[in-house]
């Protein structure tokens, strides 16, 4: 996220119920920060309970569940996102951003110019609201292939793309190809929903320190699942081995299981 220096504030007049144009500033920027994070836990600690968000002309979309569903898609898909902050106003709750909203997918830039009005709950010092005023049909017609060809991923693609991100010790970028209400199991606990599955992931780097984790070749389980085999070795003695089973649901990871041979890690 850059703001430039023409950032400015219409009034910095406030009453009981409402907040400095600075605490607005803040708020928003930390849900901006939230989302070119990736992380949609930090995304969802950003947005009210009652969030809403309109991408103009559709109709809002209510709640911050509702708003998470609407967001996780090209948020996890891309491998980066950054959004830029062209000029912005602020007043008492309220502030008017106009950006230029970049995401990378597939080793790909695409970007589309927004005008976005937010508005901000003082008392919870969240994200209320945000009304966003873009070309859609061109966006669409830029980025639609790109998302249908993710949500047809086949599942082999799916778990690739999850194993590079566990060799590079991303905890987000491990948990990005799980829908929001997958499931992981291992033996002893289940994970459910991709906010658990994702303070999982953030044990492992520290779990596999010093360690070298090896997998075995993909094994395709009818069409919709893929079995994997791997171990862990530290120097030359092995310390665990297993598999996951994964099945995968329009491009993304609905439910793994795995299974140890001996010992945890």
């Amino acid at each position: 996220m850059q703001f430039n220096s023409a950032g400015n504030t219409l009034c910095s007049r406030y009453d009981a119920t409402m907040t400095s144009p600075n605490n607005t500033r803040n708020v928003i920027e930390l849900l901006l920060s939230a989302i070119e994070s990736r992380d949609l836990r930090a995304i969802r600690s950003a947005l009210h309970p009652s969030a809403t968000w309109q991408n103009v002309p559709h109709a809002s979309v209510q709640g911050r569940e509702a708003v998470m569903a609407l967001l996780a898609n090209i948020v996890c898909w891309s491998d980066k996102v950054q959004w830029d902050v062209v000029s912005v106003a602020i007043e008492n709750n309220m502030g008017w951003l106009e950006r230029l909203d970049r995401f990378w997918l597939a080793g790909e830039e695409h970007c589309v110019a927004c005008n976005g009005i937010f508005t901000i709950d003082p008392e919870t010092q969240t994200v209320l609201s945000v009304r966003d005023y873009v070309d859609l049909g061109e966006w669409r017609s830029r980025v639609g292939p790109v998302l249908a060809d993710f949500s047809g991923r086949s599942p082999a693609a799916v778990v690739r793309r999850h194993v590079a991100a566990v060799a590079r010790r991303d905890p987000v970028a491990m948990a990005a190809d799980y829908t929001l209400n997958a499931v992981l199991e291992r033996p002893g606990t289940c994970h459910e929903g991709w906010y658990a599955i994702a303070d999982y992931f953030d044990s492992v780097p520290s779990r596999l320190a010093g360690r070298e984790l090896t997998f075995g070749s993909m094994d395709a389980m009818g069409s919709d699942r893929i079995n994997l085999p791997w171990h862990i070795t530290e120097g030359v003695d092995a310390v665990v081995s297993g598999h996951d089973t994964f099945q995968i649901v329009a491009g993304s990871i609905a439910h793994q299981v795995t299974v140890l041979s001996e010992g945890d890690f």
